[in-house]
């Protein structure tokens, strides 16, 4: 057999600290890794779909997009022994499962809180309307933008999901499809659209994903960004950080439903069906995910995902860091926001983050944009091709413009 094992890893700052592991591994084990691909999550997703065969033996995932890759991960049931799955928090376990089957170890969960400058901020806003209010007041582009949010993929999904869910709207009713052309609907995309509007975050903020606004913070040039946990240790970097000292972290304001509510999932790494019969795979994966590794990922400000590790945290940690810890936890017991797992999820996704970008930057009305992610996603869960605005067939990815 081979010895040498293929795979596909996630890769940016607030992943790449734990592949520094990947030599002791090997000189451990004598087994040696070929990281054949990296990239972020976007990159490797399409990456992995355009393979006609996965050539990998151990990918990461994530617990939203693994029911889309079934075709070539593989189920854990009898591969890892129920006494390794001991540790791992229940709830990412149940995340990790579809259909009865667990795709993947846990690696981390993500939940975001509000990141503020307190040396700008005294409290933080309570409500949303607040924040954007703050926002403007503080905004002084280009030195200082008053609140910044992705502006394509997940993040701008996700953000939109949030507010709209804040608002009363339902993105994922029990048929999958939104009940988002309302007042909810209107107010969430009315306010990203707003802030766009007002210049409250730079003009290219379309092209940002996640680590664009993450620098935007920690360069100084944000007031208020929504941010992951594992962004938390170059925060506190004194040596890269404009804001170290000056970090103030709460609770997502509430919107107009009255609820606070944060996108959320977990990533994980999963066997290919090439890699679960391989041995050595097998053993690579709960590397990854073992105490020493994620105590790894939790230093670097990851919620840790077994309980052991949580321990070890909650013993060496700091008073600022437990009680980031603690408002974590929170979060994800009280106010968490999953999506279902279904296999058509990444279209949905896809199609949902175009339209509003277009919306919020004008190029499509709020009422046409929420009418029109309402009949595409309506036909992708019907397992139809979805159809542009004028009727016609179309195939993704989709943007409409005026």
């Amino acid at each position: 057999m081979n010895n040498e094992l293929q795979i596909a890893l996630v890769s940016g700052p607030a992943y790449d600290p734990l592949y520094e592991s990947l030599a002791m591994f090997t000189a451990t084990t004598g087994i040696r890794v070929n990281v054949a691909f990296t990239g972020d999550h976007p990159a490797l997703n399409h990456h992995l779909a355009e393979l006609e065969q996965v050539p990998y033996d151990l990918v990461s995932t994530h617990t939203k997009y693994a029911p889309s890759q079934r075709d070539f991960l593989a189920p854990l049931n009898g591969i890892i022994d129920d006494s390794e799955l001991e540790d791992f928090a229940p709830m990412l376990l149940e995340l990790a499962t579809f259909n009865e089957l667990l795709y993947g170890l846990p690696r981390n969960i993500d939940v975001r809180l509000l990141h503020y400058r307190n040396d700008l901020i005294t409290t933080p806003p309570s409500t949303w309307d607040e924040l954007c209010d703050l926002a403007l007041r503080l905004n002084s582009p280009p030195d200082l933008y008053g609140f910044v949010f992705p502006g394509r993929e997940s993040g701008l999904f996700g953000t939109f999901y949030e507010l709209a869910e804040m608002a009363g709207a339902h993105l994922f009713r029990s048929d999958l499809v939104p009940d988002i052309e309302n007042d909810a609907g209107r107010w969430a995309l009315g306010l990203l659209q707003k802030l766009y509007s007002e210049e409250v975050m730079p003009s290219e903020f379309s092209s940002w994903h996640y680590e664009e606004v993450h620098e935007c913070f920690r360069s100084g040039h944000a007031a208020m960004v929504c941010d992951w946990p594992g962004y938390y240790s170059l925060y506190q970097d004194e040596s890269i950080s404009a804001v170290n000292g000056n970090l103030g972290l709460s609770l997502y304001p509430t919107g107009p439903a009255g609820k606070s509510l944060t996108y959320g999932g977990g990533h994980t790494f999963a066997l290919t069906k090439t890699g679960a019969i391989n041995e050595d795979a097998v053993k690579f994966l709960l590397f990854l995910t073992a105490f020493d590794q994620q105590l790894v990922e939790a230093r670097n400000g990851c919620v840790p995902v077994r309980r052991s590790v949580m321990q070890e945290m909650q013993g060496e940690a700091d008073e600022a860091n437990k009680k980031r810890l603690a408002m974590l936890e929170r979060v994800i017991t009280e106010h968490i926001l999953i999506p279902p797992k279904f296999a058509r999820y990444p279209e949905v996704e896809e199609v949902l983050w175009r339209t509003v970008q277009s919306a919020i930057v004008g190029e499509t009305s709020i009422d046409d944009a929420l009418r029109y992610m309402r009949r595409q996603v309506e036909h992708i869960v019907r397992s139809e091709e979805p159809i542009a605005a004028n009727g016609s067939k179309r195939s993704l990815p989709i943007r409409q413009t005026r």
